[in-house]
């Protein structure tokens, strides 16, 4: 079986299509630059030269995925600095117009299956609750910038009728392991700046990067047509996740700030996932 990735040279994409190929796929790799591609990517992967945000990448887009029968779209940009000016932009154009484009190529050749990545942190606030995948997402004007792309893009996908094309989303926590978010944040406590906000008792939902490609496999051989899945590890409340991230590398736990603002809390639900899709997470969410 051919199957393309959308976002094969990203910390996912790096640890997915060794996976894929080891599972006998035919990997077709859509990446910006074949040449940053080859250096990620194993030999006998197909590299296709694609910048997926190019204003002509519609009218090329369904070439690319011409002969695969799987789409499997992983691609994000998410920004260093989350505050920055138009930072989250070309996040939001890989959440709904490229999604837009992939689906409609996707009918126009005939591929079969398309697996679409998205985040348990589009759910709302739901303090010492377990979120199942039937918890309706964030629609709160507060937090647009983040939910917004997500529903839209969920919409897209949940709106193609199951008979033309076998879909499936996969919320996936916040990604732990090298390459991620989590390096900087053992940076942030070497250096005594990191902060836990309000009282850290707000649950937090993490998965390893190698956990997410994992599950990614097992929902291409086993998830229900029209199917939503939460990929996460047990939740932890945020405090103590940063006091034993402090503790793995050897430093002071960090300070709560308990005049900040509470975060939400996400206490996500991985139980349809090890049921369904018969998956477990085994990579610690604390590095060893």
């Amino acid at each position: 079986m051919k199957i393309a990735v959308v976002g094969s040279t990203g910390v996912l994409g790096c640890a997915l299509v060794p996976l894929l190929v080891e599972q006998g796929y035919v990997v077709r790799a859509l990446a910006r630059s074949i040449k940053k591609a080859q250096t990620f990517l194993s030999q006998g992967v197909e590299i296709v030269e694609c910048d997926l945000l190019s204003p002509n990448v519609e009218e090329h887009m369904a070439p690319m995925l011409d002969g695969c029968e799987t789409v499997v779209h992983i691609a994000t940009s998410i920004p260093r600095d989350f505050t920055a000016p138009n930072a989250w932009e070309a996040n939001t154009r890989l959440r709904t117009d490229v999604v837009k484009i992939l689906l409609k190529a996707s009918l126009g050749v005939g591929v079969k299956r398309y697996v679409q990545q998205s985040i348990t942190m589009a759910y709302p606030d739901y303090g010492e609750d377990w979120i199942t995948e039937d918890a309706p997402l964030d629609m709160s004007s507060d937090r647009e910038w983040v939910c917004a792309p997500v529903v839209a893009m969920e919409e897209m996908v949940r709106n193609v009728s199951p008979e033309e094309l076998q879909w499936c989303i996969l919320r996936g926590g916040t990604f732990v392991g090298p390459g991620t978010f989590q390096d900087r944040m053992i940076e942030n406590l070497r250096a005594g700046k990191e902060v836990v906000p309000c009282d850290g008792r707000n649950f937090i939902s993490l998965i390893h990067v190698s956990d997410m490609a994992t599950a990614i496999v097992a929902a291409l051989m086993r998830a229900p047509t029209g199917s939503v899945f939460n990929i996460v590890d047990e939740p932890i409340r945020q405090g103590e996740y940063s006091d034993r991230l402090a503790a793995s590398v050897g430093v002071a736990r960090p300070r709560r700030d308990e005049d900040a603002k509470c975060p939400n809390s996400w206490r996500c639900s991985n139980q349809a996932a090890k049921s369904v899709l018969e998956w477990l997470p085994k990579h610690n969410i604390i590095p060893e």
